[in-house]
């Protein structure tokens, strides 16, 4: 039986970056995914909307979780300027990305349309754009060159400048009040494929098809049991939700979010989110390349709601392009761990579950660029490295990864 230092168990976000973090200090590690492809579930099925914190400011959590983002990209920024594809530039006065071919992020900034018809009575929401408007400016010319991604001292409210927008708000005549967010999105398979390159270039051992088990102590090591081939290690990471709840005081709740691939979009649209005070009116599109885009809106905890809405939504897109085709259907499925007195996870998570044995919640696919760095300070007790040379094997090992949804249906009729 193959021996090694670490077993990561699962090929999502978090299992990649771990991955990566430790065969980049030189740790031997397998990988370990159950499904042929990695990165196959819901990575696969996402918007690839990187979250600069734009979409939290209008939750009222003290800023945590805009806090918890804001760390996470100044963490892209520090821990992974070494990769070639890595091209978002920092500034005194925000971020700005050089695209290319192989880049990881798009200059696909989302915008955000805020209802404001028949809701200029509803005296909270108003006040709550204003709020978020307010912080979306701030994020908007935050000092990127100064590292002070999770400090939010800069984000303090101002409130005669939120009652200056309030008042703009209800004078605005327009149905909606469109506003540019700092968010964009990514090419995930180019990121993915980057790092799974470098830790293959590494040292990475990667166990496809092979559906993990549990794990027991022999002596001073770890078994871990699988249904194809195990391992023995030193250090295990559970990066599949389900197997962490079994040793957190944790529920697991699956959601249910119905999305539309659709084609025939005008080439001028933009992506957005329509904002509304009722949830179950809001929607948003991501552009794609080629007049592609993907709509959706909110997630369901009943799948049987989740076919009625879609049809609302793709209504609703026709007001923007009437020509639209929807090519394909599908539900995303997301199971979150829900911590005991949290209710809802935007936060990572990383336990020490057991004597050599930790469990990551990523949260979202943002953080990932901070769980790893995170991670590996808590094993390791010191930073891991942020320079390195750049590994590059011409995309060989892209084979391993699956597509996204949208992807295949566009482009291998799948």
């Amino acid at each position: 039986m193959q021996k090694f230092e670490w077993a990561v168990i699962g090929s999502g976000i978090a299992g990649l970056v771990s991955s990566e973090i430790l065969t980049r200090e030189g740790h031997s590690v397998v990988l370990i995914e159950k499904n042929e492809k990695l990165a196959s579930e819901t990575t696969r099925d996402f918007h690839e909307w990187i979250h600069t914190g734009s979409l939290y400011t209008l939750i009222p959590d003290n800023l945590l979780t805009l806090k918890y983002l804001l760390g996470s990209i100044d963490d892209l920024l520090e821990y992974y300027s070494s990769f070639e594809g890595m091209n978002v530039i920092p500034s005194e006065k925000g971020l700005s990305i050089n695209e290319s071919e192989n880049g990881w992020f798009n200059l696909n900034n989302i915008h955000f349309k805020f209802r404001l018809k028949n809701r200029k009575f509803v005296i909270p929401w108003l006040l709550g754009i204003a709020r978020a408007t307010f912080l979306i400016d701030r994020i908007k010319e935050h000092d990127w060159l100064r590292r002070r991604g999770g400090i939010i001292d800069p984000f303090k409210l101002k409130y005669r400048e939120i009652l200056k927008i309030f008042k703009k708000l209800i004078k605005h005549k327009e149905k909606f009040y469109d506003y540019i967010t700092p968010d964009f999105t990514t090419n995930s398979r180019n990121l993915i494929r980057d790092l799974l390159t470098n830790s293959i270039l590494n040292g990475l051992q990667v166990s496809r098809s092979n559906e993990f088990i549990g794990f027991e102590r022999i002596n001073n090591e770890i078994k871990v049991n699988c249904s194809k081939e195990s391992f023995i290690v030193k250090n295990l990471v559970l990066c599949n939700g389900q197997n962490i709840s079994n040793f957190v005081d944790s529920t697991v709740k699956k959601s249910y979010a119905p999305i539309a691939v659709i084609n025939n979009i005008n080439p001028d649209s933009n992506s957005f989110v329509e904002l509304d005070y009722f949830p179950k009116n809001c929607i948003n599109i991501i552009t794609k390349d080629k007049g592609v885009g993907l709509i959706g809106g909110i997630s369901f905890s009943d799948k049987n709601d989740c076919d009625d809405y879609l049809e609302e939504v793709i209504e609703k897109h026709r007001e923007y392009n009437p020509d639209l085709e929807v090519v394909h259907t599908y539900v995303g499925i997301k199971n979150e761990i829900v911590l005991k007195n949290n209710p809802r996870n935007y936060l990572y998570h990383i336990f020490n579950l057991q004597e050599n044995v930790w469990g990551i919640i990523p949260g979202k696919f943002t953080l990932g660029f901070s769980i790893a760095p995170e991670f590996y300070r808590r094993v390791y007790k010191k930073n891991p490295k942020k320079h390195f040379e750049r590994s590059n094997a011409n995309g060989k090992y892209k084979n391993l990864i699956s597509n996204t949804i949208w992807y295949d249906v566009i482009y291998n009729n799948k």
